[in-house]
């Protein structure tokens, strides 16, 4: 078989090289490539024992990606492309291995090591092949779940997902129009807190970050998200990353719909407000980026890393594309009966957006109202959608943090109650106040000290709590909050915390912006 490493044009010089291969026409053939990867894969992330949380032993895991998997083996490393894999891993006693498959049969050992292999049956992207090496124990944490976590985390884990896993399947798959769950078992491998997302719907092992673990189950929104992953994204795919909203709108959507099952419309109502406000953000930060372009539901990234692209656009406005059309369309259980046939459709392909447009339309043909959709404003248009979120929800705990926020702008104090606040809550409280330094209220470092001594944000252990805590601080540019956001920054590595703070830092203090980035850049 003839093969040669093809040269990358200069303009896709970041995106690697092609190995071509000719194939026989009209033949079955099998094909084994002998490589190597090197300290520049990208996929491969290596932590020292001294980055673990027990200290004893190095820890090393896979994140593909979205286009790194080619960095990892060779691959057609795009989201249009799906199969099957097995995979084997072979360690030194007594690290485990755990990849994004089922396991097949025990451990062999040879010698001081020990080979893990594993099979995934359904067909999946490259990105989602995915291994975590180091030493881990492993616990129940339902009928077909397993937590897998360094012995020092291992038990807080447990405790935060625990019986869980299970409720959030069974909601998810009825939310989801009965399509059944695939993939067998459902587990989850606790990550570092430097991992740089919240989690990874790795099929069979989620990956989870530590920093996920408060100790309270205030932050298991998060793994209700991966879990729909089962469906969204994992069976239905988005084909190219233009149409990334249709794994993580889709998915946002639909655990916001889960969530609300469980606890109920209020707090669904709380959630789709903190997103609401998450959009916000992230829009202005792409606006100061100058990359207006990159707001729009269905952006032009040809020629873009589409990591380069990432932000929260596309699961936030896509939800809420979403939570508009639930509107439209009559209700949740329409769009109940839409998604099971959408995933009926399309599972174990990868589709455009056009694909799910068309689809929909074909679907509630008889709906008069589906006229009013201004598809060519929620896909391309820029900023923040025209659409009244606030209108349509259960406002009751939303307003509860709004008047606690307008308590703190309007007197620079408050009396109101807090004990029996969520933590989304305190997030969304956070981000009101956020927003209004942005829109140009002044908030002063006393104000800011008055809060910390009554409420000691700089002490909650929720991460999404102290990272608004931060934000606001540099934003209002308090030299209190500088030891704080430059320990949040040493301990925290998930992007969508980490790159707005560093923004807020630099624009606050640049040259300690620098030192703290020279500082962490080697920690994992």
């Amino acid at each position: 078989v003839h093969w040669e490493v093809e040269e990358s044009p200069p303009p896709k010089s970041n995106f690697g090289q092609s190995l071509v291969i000719a194939l026989p026409a009209s033949k079955t053939t099998t094909l084994s490539i002998k490589y190597k990867t090197t300290e520049k894969s990208t996929a491969l992330q290596w932590l020292t024992k001294e980055q673990t949380q027990g200290k004893q032993y190095p820890l090393c895991f896979t994140q593909s990606q979205a286009i790194c998997g080619r960095s990892l083996l060779p691959c057609q490393d795009t989201p249009s492309v799906k199969a099957p894999f097995t995979i084997s891993v072979t360690v030194p006693e007594p690290l485990t291995a755990v990849a994004s498959g089922e396991p097949s049969g025990d451990p062999e050992s040879s010698g001081n090591f020990r080979t893990f292999r594993y099979e995934q049956k359904v067909p999946v992207m490259s990105y989602l092949i995915a291994i975590v090496v180091a030493h881990l124990e492993s616990c129940q944490i339902g009928p077909r779940s397993k937590c897998y976590a360094e012995p020092g985390v291992i038990h807080a884990a447990q405790k935060e997902f625990q019986d869980i896993v299970e409720d959030f399947i069974l909601k998810a798959q009825e939310v989801v129009g009965g399509a059944k769950y695939e993939w067998g078992s459902y587990n989850v491998a606790v990550m570092p807190s430097s991992f740089a997302y919240g989690g990874m719907e790795n099929p069979n092992c989620t990956f989870m970050s530590a920093s996920l673990i408060p100790g309270d189950r205030s932050l298991t929104p998060t793994l209700a998200h991966e879990i729909v992953h089962s469906w969204i994204g994992n069976l239905v795919t988005n084909a190219f990353w233009k149409d990334f909203w249709l794994n993580e709108g889709f998915t946002r959507y639909i655990e916001r719909r889960v969530l609300g099952k469980i606890f109920g419309p209020a707090f669904r109502g709380l959630l789709l407000l903190v997103g609401y406000n998450d959009l916000i953000k992230a829009v202005d930060m792409l606006n100061q980026q100058g990359t207006p372009g990159l707001t729009r539901l269905e952006p032009e990234i040809d020629e873009i890393d589409p990591d380069d692209a990432f932000s929260r656009v596309p699961y936030e406005k896509g939800s809420l594309f979403l939570f508009y059309l639930e509107q439209i369309v009559g209700g949740e259980q329409q769009m109940t009966d839409w998604l099971g046939a959408y995933v009926a459709a399309f599972r174990e392909r990868s589709i455009e957006t056009e694909d799910c447009k068309q689809h929909f339309l074909k679907f509630f043909k008889g709906v008069k109202r589906i006229k009013e959709i201004d598809w060519e404003h929620w896909l391309h248009g820029e900023g923040l959608p025209d659409f009244d979120l606030s209108s349509y929800v259960d406002r009751s705990l939303v307003d509860e943090s709004r008047a606690l926020a307008d308590s703190w702008l309007n007197t620079s104090t408050s009396d109101v109650e807090t004990g029996h606040m969520k933590a989304q809550q305190w997030m969304l409280f956070l981000d009101h106040l956020i927003n209004a330094v942005v829109a140009g209220t002044s908030i002063s470092h006393d104000t800011l000290a008055s809060m910390e001594s009554k409420y000691k944000l700089s002490l909650t252990k929720n991460v999404e709590v102290s990272f608004r805590w931060c934000l606001l601080g540099c934003k209002c540019k308090w030299p209190v909050c500088l030891d704080w956001t430059e320990k949040f920054l040493a301990n925290h590595g998930r992007g969508v915390y980490v790159k707005p703070l560093y923004m807020a830092l630099k624009a606050f203090d640049a040259e300690r912006a620098i030192s703290v980035f020279q500082q962490n850049r080697g920690l994992g």
